[in-house]
């Protein structure tokens, strides 16, 4: 059976969380966060893709899986993928992520080293089950596994967008023409973190959003023909959000709803932010960088 935490109108997540679980006991809880768009490169294959009840299913396996394994989490499975973010005891995580690489959801993705695992799960400690108020997880077929506000919108081409690893998107940073840091997320994410300029110091361009819906309409208005796109021509647009999500589709979004000019180019984090953040922290234990270096500043909300 699927857990309804559904918050009552008006109100939102806690801020805080007492551990009661046993990685409390044991200091080795885990949370995943991962998403996938069936028609996003890599595709998924044509026999696992489109099928009358695909979502249920999913759906069902995972429900299974999070109850049997205890684990707590938010799960969102609809036609176009799945959107999740979920944690538990270290042990318990890594057979969820084991039960997983076996499922047909994940087809076609290379999985076959821990490093393409640790990119695609994004595992990161310190978080538990508690962090999503105990188990079981909540798991939901909805029409969108991240609402965008634009229904049934499907972007023209996926391949459109350049994908940048962490590292690439530090050095384009650093060594591309006229850059447009761009978050994704909402104000109150933000605020809190953002991307600096490299060269200027300045924050990101943090959008006034409330909800990831109102994407579409601060693009077409500040954006757009008489937008903010409309200044500096051959600018590279840096897009980013919390773990890569949002930027699927926000990113593809943006480039289709630009006023095209010569040198434009959109490009987005892949992994998001918690990729980058892992990437530098990498860096900095191999003595390549100091925390000075990371154009991150703040915290991942």
């Amino acid at each position: 059976m699927m857990k309804n935490t559904r918050l009552p109108k008006g109100s939102s997540d806690p801020v805080s969380y007492k551990c009661t679980c046993p990685a409390s006991a044991l200091n080795d809880g885990l949370v995943l966060l991962f998403y996938r768009y069936f028609d996003a490169p890599p595709q998924l294959p044509g026999p696992f893709h489109g099928q009358p009840g695909d979502a249920s299913s999913i759906a069902a396996f995972h429900t299974a899986a999070t109850q049997t394994l205890k684990l707590g989490g938010k799960i969102r499975i609809s036609r176009e993928g799945f959107n999740i973010t979920i944690g538990g005891t270290k042990d318990a995580v890594e057979m969820y992520m084991r039960e997983c690489q076996n499922h047909w959801s994940l087809a076609g993705l290379d999985l076959s080293s821990a490093e393409k695992r640790d990119h695609f799960f994004k595992p990161s400690p310190g978080g538990c089950a508690c962090v999503f108020g105990g188990c079981p997880a909540s798991v939901r077929v909805t029409s969108e596994i991240t609402p965008m506000g634009v229904t049934n919108y499907i972007p023209a081409k996926w391949d459109d967008i350049e994908s940048l690893s962490p590292e690439d998107f530090h050095e384009k940073c650093h060594s591309g023409p006229e850059i447009l840091l761009l978050d994704v997320r909402n104000h109150y994410e933000s605020r809190i973190g953002y991307f600096i300029h490299p060269k200027t110091g300045e924050p990101a361009l943090r959008p006034p959003i409330r909800r990831f819906s109102q994407w579409p309409q601060y693009v077409k208005k500040q954006m757009g023909r008489s937008g903010e796109m409309k200044k500096p021509a051959r600018r590279h647009i840096m897009t980013y959000c919390t773990g890569g999500i949002r930027c699927e589709k926000g990113a593809r979004f943006l480039q289709e709803n630009l006023e095209k000019r010569d040198g434009d180019k959109v490009f987005t984090l892949k992994g998001g932010i918690a990729a980058y953040l892992a990437w530098m922290d990498g860096e900095i234990s191999l003595g390549k960088k100091t925390s000075e270096d990371s154009l991150f500043r703040g915290r991942n909300y």
